[in-house]
């Protein structure tokens, strides 16, 4: 029998706080504070910061340079563009190096792309935007190093809430998941050509999304 896991304070104060970044009901660019926060939540402002840590090493939460306050994260195009163009150069250098991949580590790429199966069946936009990037994360892993994959993952980490944003007002889509079971489907088969090609496309395309939807206002809820 699996023992049954009781969250903590912390743990229910970070999931309260992520669901409203993540949400929009509190924006990006939004100053959050410790003394603000342990009010809303009545909590103390230890607990607070703990949780406030965990946002910031999500890369939800970042602190202003200027005036050291943390804030939600907001991206502007420079940002964008710089996060693509790394992205880039690890995920097609991860295409490359998949060709010596052995075939247990081509199954982790398969069992991303079944969790954004499952995720797209029960409309979990989260689930599907982890889905995805873990996808991309098994892509960088295939180059055995600790160190690009951190750096990927700190990439992704701040363009986390702009994806979640954005499938939120497009919905986490069969089309989505076929590009990523395409792909998949590529890296198996060792067809690395096409597999570079379908992924250079893929974020060229994203980039595109991500910085139209910097400028467009979200969709009203339905």
């Amino acid at each position: 029998m699996n023992k049954i896991h009781r969250m903590t304070t912390a743990e229910l104060s970070i999931a309260a706080l992520r669901e409203q970044i993540l949400s929009r009901k509190i924006l990006p660019g939004s100053r959050i504070t410790e003394d603000a926060m342990a009010r809303e939540l009545g909590i103390s402002r230890a607990t607070v910061r703990q949780a406030l840590n965990s946002l910031v090493m999500e890369g939800l939460l970042v602190r202003n340079p200027a005036t050291r306050v943390l804030e939600v994260l907001s991206l502007d195009a420079a940002d964008v563009a710089e996060i693509y163009q790394a992205r880039r150069v690890l995920e097609l250098a991860g295409v490359e190096a998949s060709a010596d991949a052995s075939d247990e580590a081509l199954l982790g790429l398969k069992q991303a792309v079944a969790q954004m199966r499952e995720a797209v069946e029960n409309g979990d936009i989260p689930g599907f935007v982890e889905a995805d990037t873990q996808c991309h994360a098994r892509t960088v892993a295939f180059l055995n190093s600790h160190i690009l994959s951190e750096t990927h993952a700190s990439l992704m980490g701040r363009l986390r809430l702009a994806m979640t944003h954005l499938e939120a007002d497009g919905g986490a889509t069969s089309e989505g998941l076929a590009q990523h079971q395409e792909f998949s489907d590529l890296i198996l088969a060792r067809e690395i050509q096409q597999a570079k090609e379908h992924l250079a496309q893929r974020l060229n395309i994203a980039e595109q999304q991500m910085l139209e939807s910097l400028i467009a206002p979200p969709r009203a809820a339905t």
